[in-house]
């Protein structure tokens, strides 16, 4: 992964006399717990990024790395001390114990990252919806003060899903005029950022997506021009598709997302302002996305 760009911060709306107090940042690895963290530490803000294990775990320089699992909560009074407000990464498990300790440790509040599969029609009752479900109720039982981040289709799903294919010029996808609401993760960081250390946006939920509805086989053409060669798209049937399925993609997830994808067909995806409301500047384009991140094709 490439280290967040410092020069993405330019426009956000953060103060750090706003902030007393450190912010833990959960699942520090991840693609947008790491952007997160190197956000806040060049704004300034104390940090401290935590992993189940911090073996491998790199940290921006100036945070302090723990070691936490959300689901063990023996380590969590450790981990809150001086902790003002918290980036929650949505870890599946019983983590009632992770935030009592919050709660009594005083965290001012928490930014749930989940996902639209918690709500979106179809995907809300599959496997993935039932997940996020499950850790938003803990929280909302928990009384921690919280605001749920759902941030649209993902920048990075295109290399987790497609980086082989597009390598070898050709991306076979099932139900390709699906339309989806590419996110750039930097945005996604940065309106993160924005919750943990100001009130101004903070509430119940706030959904986020890309600037611009495209159709799978527009997203692979954009590949393509990125990439200034051709990468062609392959249809597959339902049945191919579940047949070509990825060993670590879970056979019921994957069936609940061809299940959205046959639903909502080539129905435009919803696209709103929230990351301009919040940044003061428009989402980054797909397009931008491809560019900032062009070498993880090579990379992945």
């Amino acid at each position: 992964m490439n280290d967040f760009d410092g020069t993405a911060l330019d426009g956000m709306n953060l103060d750090s006399a706003m902030l007393d107090g450190t912010v833990l940042v959960t699942g520090a690895r991840g693609n947008i717990g790491s952007r997160v963290a190197s956000a806040l530490t060049r704004a300034g803000h104390a940090v401290r990024a935590s992993g189940r294990s911090i073996d491998g775990l790199a940290v921006p320089e100036g945070a302090e790395a723990v070691t936490l699992d959300l689901t063990e909560p023996s380590g969590a009074a450790a981990a809150l001390d001086g902790v003002r407000t918290v980036f929650l990464y949505p870890t599946f498990g019983d983590i009632g114990g992770f935030l009592a300790a919050a709660v009594e440790a005083g965290v001012e509040h928490a930014v749930l990252l989940s996902s639209p599969a918690a709500y979106d029609p179809v995907e809300h009752a599959g496997p993935i919806g039932a997940a996020h479900q499950a850790i938003e109720g803990a929280v909302r039982a928990s009384g921690l003060p919280h605001t749920v981040l759902y941030p649209s289709w993902l920048g990075s799903n295109v290399f987790r899903d497609w980086a082989g294919q597009v390598r070898a010029g050709r991306v076979p996808i099932a139900f390709p005029e699906w339309q989806i609401n590419p996110i750039h993760l930097g945005d996604v960081a940065e309106v993160a950022v924005d919750l943990l250390t100001r009130p101004q946006f903070r509430g119940r939920s706030l959904v986020l997506t890309g600037p611009e509805s495209l159709t799978q086989r527009q997203a692979v053409a954009a590949v393509a021009a990125e990439l200034g060669r051709p990468v062609e798209v392959e249809e597959l049937t339902r049945e191919q598709a579940l047949a070509g399925r990825p060993e670590w993609f879970p056979e019921a997830m994957f069936d609940s997302l061809l299940d959205v994808a046959a639903n909502f067909g080539d129905t435009p995806a919803t696209v709103n302002n929230n990351v301009e409301r919040v940044l003061g500047r428009p989402a980054r384009t797909f397009a931008q996305w491809l560019h900032d991140e062009r070498g993880r094709f090579d990379a992945s």
